[in-house]
């Protein structure tokens, strides 16, 4: 039996408990301290490592280390570049913070123990017009309660929504897109009509290729939140096939690309940050002939919890109703 995205969070958590208890040990041994005072500096020294991780997710992203020069990601038009400056020092500061939060969060506490959480239901008001159902598709091994802080604006704007578990957590795109596939057929055939979906990072991909293999009908439309369309710098680091899927200027982005007509990409809205800690080099996220909404000074995580990124989904699920023919 393989290990699921909680058990392996859980696991995670465990280790980074253990890693704060010995910290602790050693200092009452070896440095002389009483245990209240060496365990707390055991989980100030965790913390401490998480904050030096995120921070050279964010410089590494940011300069896209590792990643050719031929492999990068082709510039986006001038007026999409625009929000491209680097944040003030204040800006910066706010924007590692809620990352930092944001990350703790979700991988220490949201995915390991709060995944039995139900979604909240839309209001009995908006019975009367039914909306299309949302299917939410999670990134890089992680499951469905990556969605737990956003799931409840949809509700609240009536969008219905379901959401799908990637499954082996290092399994191939491939695979995953024919499980969307299923999910999306059964939602079509329970409903009567094909939901839209909204995606968080590697979960774009995997909707591009779901959609690439059924045609454009498939869904009513896709909304990527910091998906790397052109891979990632940061899928070298990464265990798995669907992390080496990811790198940038991997076969499979290539066939990938290669397999989309146009019109694919029409009914296709990228929401991204240009300061995002995960998804880059810059520009990964804009995708020829896709929609765009550009943020600024917002992490790879914080996207799923933060109020502009939130609004953006909103506005980009409404103008694809709008457009739906």
């Amino acid at each position: 039996m393989t290990l699921g995205a909680a058990g392996a969070r859980r696991v995670a958590v465990m280790l980074q408990a253990v890693t704060a208890a010995g910290i602790g040990w050693q200092l009452t041994q070896h440095a002389g301290w009483t245990w209240p005072v060496a365990l707390l500096a055991g989980i100030a020294a965790v913390l401490a490592g998480l904050a030096v991780g995120i921070g050279l997710a964010f410089a590494m992203t940011r300069r896209g280390t590792g990643v050719a020069r031929h492999q990068r990601p082709p510039p986006a038009p001038a007026g999409l570049a625009s929000g491209r400056l680097p944040l003030r020092p204040a800006q910066a500061i706010r924007c590692f913070a809620n990352e930092y939060i944001a990350v703790f969060r979700m991988f220490n506490w949201l995915q390991p123990f709060c995944s039995h959480r139900r979604y909240v239901q839309p209001a009995d008001t908006f019975a009367a017009r039914p909306m299309p159902t949302v299917l939410l598709v999670h990134g890089y091994a992680c499951n469905h309660a990556v969605w737990l802080d956003l799931q409840p604006a949809l509700a609240a704007a009536g969008y219905p929504c379901e959401a799908i578990d990637l499954e082996p957590v290092l399994g191939d795109l491939d695979d995953y897109a024919d499980a969307l596939g299923r999910h999306i057929g059964q939602i079509k055939a329970s409903t009567g009509q094909p939901p839209l979906l909204v995606c968080h990072s590697m979960g774009g991909l995997v909707a591009r290729a779901a959609r690439a293999r059924s045609g454009e009908n498939t869904c009513a439309g896709i909304v990527t939140l910091g998906t790397p369309h052109h891979g990632c710098a940061l899928a070298r680091f990464g265990a798995g096939r669907n992390s080496w899927q990811m790198r940038c200027g991997s076969p499979w982005l290539s066939a990938l690309a290669e397999a989309e007509a146009p019109a694919l990409r029409t009914r296709l809205v990228s929401i991204f940050s240009w300061h995002d800690s995960i998804a880059g080099p810059p520009c990964t996220s804009w995708l020829d002939g896709a929609q765009h909404k550009t943020l600024t000074g917002i992490g790879h995580v914080s996207l799923l919890r933060d109020p502009r990124a939130i609004t953006a989904v909103l506005e980009a699920l409404a103008s694809l109703r709008a457009t739906a023919s």
